[in-house]
Parts: structure tokens; sequence; C-alpha cells
């Protein structure tokens, strides 16, 4: 069930403010992870865009030598940002928005065992909270 995951990880990783998964009321991980899969073509074109961006917008702003040469330094995380803009435009289309996770989310993710993990990830995409989720009673 962790691979179910790792992608909403990851794809959050790239905005450095924690965790997230692409939410929108009525959709369930599934619907999430289908979207999310499709929507992955446009992350390297929208890298690549934001490097170009970069590059040009540094020589205006920064001069023809010192501009470029903070692009080159920086140039893996502004395309590895510019890959999550892409996706996550992608996913705005589709209707979904970024629910980051808090802390205690993410621990209880974590700490979860697959069949609860699975049902709060599902909670998570179609809106809910951690206060507002009941945990499936075992037998």
């Amino acid at each position: 069930m962790k691979k179910f995951l790792l992608p909403f990880l990851l794809l959050s990783a790239c905005a450095d403010i924690g965790p997230a998964v692409p939410s929108q009321a009525g959709m369930n991980l599934v619907d999430a992870r289908q979207a999310f899969h499709s929507c992955l073509p446009n992350a390297p074109r929208a890298g690549q865009n934001a490097v170009v961006g970069s590059y040009v917008s540094s020589v205006v702003f920064g001069g023809i030598l010192l501009g470029p040469i903070g692009v080159a330094i920086n140039e893996d995380q502004i395309r590895y940002h510019g890959e999550a803009s892409g996706v996550d435009r992608c996913l705005r289309k589709r209707g979904f928005k970024r629910r980051v996770l808090t802390k205690q989310e993410v621990a209880t993710i974590n700490s979860s065992p697959p069949a609860t993990r699975a049902q709060l990830l599902n909670h998570f995409v179609a809106g809910g909270t951690l206060e507002n989720f009941s945990a499936p009673k075992e037998a």
C-alpha cells in the first residue's frame, strides 16, 4: 500500500511545504492516482520551460554574466519545482487541488496498518481531515 502513497509524497516534496495529496470531493485514492499518472507526462516539459524562463529572466534581471550563473547553480531545483507546478496545473484542470498534509496526518499514515492507511488516504483525497476520520473497527 505504500506504493500508492509514494507518488503523492514525491510530488508534494517539490513544493517544500510538506507532503500532499490531490483532493477533490467525491473522489478516492484510485481516482486521484489515475489523474496523477495521466498528468505526469506534463512534468518534463513544464520543468524545461521553467529552466528556459529562468535563464531568460536572469539575463534581464541579473545581467549577461551573473544572471545565468545563478540559474545554472540552481537549475535542478528550478526544474524540479517547474515539474511539480506542471503536474499541479494539470490536476487543477481535472478538478483536484493540493491538500497539504499536517505532520500529525503524515505520522498517522506512517504508523497505521495497510487497511487503515488506505482508508485514511481515501478520506484525505475526498477532502476529509484527521479529526473527522473514523478508524475501521478491528474484529
